[in-house]
């Protein structure tokens, strides 16, 4: 499920997930384009929630949220599947992982509240609060679609979606649709380069 393409462009990620009702992860199928070959990584028993896996701005690392429902953290794994860091904080990566770090990589961003209602902003380096915001909820999207700039986030606002500023303040509101609207945006950041 959810494939994702790697910020460079050339791997794309799809998530495999243990049979049964959890929603318990085996790993991932790594495919190489443009050959197309496919290479499995194991990594078992990560709590899959919206999203499953999803890529670091480097396109050389994963990260997944990681426990049980309460208590949880956000691990980075490596192309190979070995854990690199982990961070005990709340919440999941955002639904789409070209969003969850800032360009820089230096902050990462989750929907942390018990119903999704809420972005939290952290430091990458440290794991600790930079901030938490209320934003407007979609049911597809929760909190946050991921970062417009070091500053800002892409989010989904009272008339739509939009930037907001990690103060919570609504910059600019880039889509306006209806409560009633199908939309679904699909966030997709590139490197400059």
């Amino acid at each position: 499920m959810w494939p994702t393409w790697s910020p460079d462009g050339r791997t794309l990620l799809v998530n495999v997930f243990e049979p049964g009702f959890e929603p318990r992860s085996a790993g991932v199928v790594l495919i190489d384009v443009p050959s197309l070959r496919p290479r499995f990584v194991r990594i078992e028993k990560a709590l899959i929630t919206v999203g499953g896996f999803q890529w670091t701005r480097d396109s050389k690392g994963l990260v997944v949220r990681w426990g049980k429902n309460g208590r949880t953290s956000v691990r980075r794994y490596d192309l190979e599947g070995a854990v690199e860091r982990t961070w005990h904080v709340r919440g999941r990566p955002v639904g789409h992982g070209l969003g969850t770090f800032s360009p820089s990589g230096r902050r990462f961003v989750t929907a942390c509240t018990s119903l999704e209602r809420s972005a939290c902003v952290w430091d990458s380096a440290t794991g600790r609060a930079v901030t938490r915001l209320k934003t407007t909820f979609s049911p597809v999207w929760g909190p946050v679609l991921g970062w417009y700039d070091e500053k800002h986030l892409l989010a989904p606002v009272r008339d739509g979606f939009g930037v907001v500023e990690l103060k919570g303040r609504v910059v600019e509101t880039l889509i306006k649709a209806g409560k009633k609207e199908q939309i679904r945006p699909l966030f997709d950041a590139r490197r400059k380069g």
